[in-house]
């Protein structure tokens, strides 16, 4: 009998563990009417920086992974969120710097994008910089960018924002207990690593901010004097209830930044 009994319970676990819940989404790139790119992303950089930067290698399409993104976008019961990320980490560590062909690029940024919408890993977060900057810049029409890059300046889980691409944007939307927020990126990064979030906050509303520390940067980030935990390839939480003109200040010291920053 109580072998019976440890059998069904047994039994129970492995249908358990197999029937896993859909992966959700932790935070979701913004639609394109929330969202304004008041600059280039290439703005900041320095006058004379040499495209050689851009990949020119030989293409190298994410087939495999494209697999797996369209498993996900069917909802097939069979989507392995594990199985993804590890397939991401190997692709990105057989191509090195760069896809090299614009359509491989492309696809690499959506199932990059799609990776960070489904963790929330700054690991992630800083590819799609580094994509943007590696392939895109000189070889993509204003259009094409803002398209591609601007869902994923901001991203929002219900009133909470992720700060993952830094470039003049503002971002506007209706706080879930009524009134509308705007919050506006001031930067000329990567020129400096100095970075402004100002609040218009039509009533004051908690919001929870999450603002992406690069790996390579020893950063600040301060409230009105209060200075929060930054550590490099994280995200710094700053959880408060905001009012109108309140502003995050972040510096990123640049003379360790990247050389596709430079």
């Amino acid at each position: 009998m109580r072998t019976r009994i440890l059998f069904f319970i047994l039994i129970i676990i492995i249908v358990s563990s197999c029937s896993q819940p859909f992966p959700e989404s932790v935070t979701s790139p913004v639609e394109s009417e929330i969202v304004n790119l008041k600059d280039s992303l290439f703005s900041g950089f320095e006058t004379g920086w040499d495209t050689q930067n851009a990949d020119s290698g030989n293409e190298i399409y994410p087939e495999n992974l494209e697999s797996i993104q369209n498993g996900y976008i069917a909802k097939d019961e069979r989507f392995d969120l594990r199985a993804f990320e590890e397939g991401w980490q190997n692709f990105r560590n057989e191509m090195g710097s760069g896809t090299g062909g614009k359509e491989a690029t492309q696809k690499w940024f959506e199932i990059t994008g799609l990776l960070f919408q489904l963790t929330g890993d700054v690991v992630y977060a800083e590819e799609l910089e580094r994509i943007a900057f590696t392939n895109f810049f000189g070889t993509a029409n204003e259009n094409e960018l803002e398209k591609m890059i601007g869902p994923y300046v901001f991203t929002r889980s219900v009133d909470h924002i992720h700060v993952n691409l830094f470039t003049p944007a503002e971002i506007s939307y209706n706080h879930s207990l009524g009134g509308d927020v705007g919050i506006t990126q001031e930067t000329d990064y990567p020129r400096s690593g100095s970075i402004k979030l100002h609040f218009s906050m039509e009533t004051k509303r908690y919001i929870e901010i999450f603002v992406r520390i690069p790996s390579w940067a020893d950063a600040s980030v301060e409230v009105k004097g209060v200075k929060y935990f930054a550590v490099p390839g994280n995200y710094c939480k700053v959880a408060k209830k905001w009012k109108e003109d309140d502003v995050v200040e972040i510096e990123f010291p640049v003379t360790d930044k990247p050389q596709y920053l430079r």
